[in-house]
């Protein structure tokens, strides 16, 4: 690992004049720090293990926006290699908390709404362990404000203080009077707003480490 931190230093420079050859071998260097992320989000919450090629996919595609965006955010140096991590996992955690629809064939739906009762179909959740923390390395914002505007409803703002407070799930449901399925959708949900907002507003010259609580 130390060997591709080196490698990336070295290809820095080309990377921030924009060389494509210095981006497509900064790519190649780091492939094999996908499959380390993976491993360790599998590591942490065993019952993912049947979405290492999908979170591996999803790493490759965080990898090569992590690389591309270097020039355009100004990436420093000594942060390059935090910077192309933190993409990686960023990818990994938006198809964890990506809501998978159930299929419902095509008939069955157009004879339900023929009858006036049309069908929602309904969504699985991956199930992830409360337990599970991220290790993503977050940038200097005010997180607590980040949060609450990341908020779509009060729902979740109670949600939220209830989890500050060290509410488990369960917790939270029986408090809300909502079902425990609600209760996780509604932090999946907020969650995935957080992790885009951040992205978007990233500045990659300071970084502190945040602990989510989702």
């Amino acid at each position: 690992m130390s060997d591709n931190i080196q490698r990336n230093n070295e290809l820095y420079p080309a990377v921030l004049a924009g060389d494509a050859a210095a981006r497509a071998a900064m790519i190649l260097n780091n492939l094999g720090l996908v499959v380390v992320k993976a491993d360790s989000l599998i590591r942490q919450t065993p019952q993912i293990a049947y979405l290492r090629d999908d979170l591996v996919s999803a790493g490759n595609i965080g990898l090569v926006q992590a690389v591309y965006q270097i020039k355009r955010h100004c990436v420093q140096q000594r942060a390059v290699n935090s910077w192309i991590g933190r993409g990686v996992v960023i990818q990994m955690q938006r198809l964890l908390t990506h809501e998978h629809t159930i299929y419902i064939p095509q008939t069955s739906t157009e004879r339900a709404r023929r009858k006036g009762r049309p069908i929602t179909p309904p969504s699985i959740l991956n199930g992830l362990s409360e337990k599970l923390e991220s290790y993503l390395e977050f940038e200097t914002v005010d997180l607590r404000d980040l949060m609450d505007a990341c908020c779509q409803s009060d729902a979740e703002r109670q949600c939220l203080r209830l989890r500050e407070a060290g509410s488990t799930f369960k917790e939270i449901s029986r408090t809300l009077r909502i079902p425990l399925p609600t209760a996780n959708l509604l932090f999946r949900r907020l969650k995935a707003r957080v992790l885009a907002r951040w992205q978007d507003s990233a500045r990659a010259e300071d970084t502190v480490h945040w602990q989510m609580m989702f």
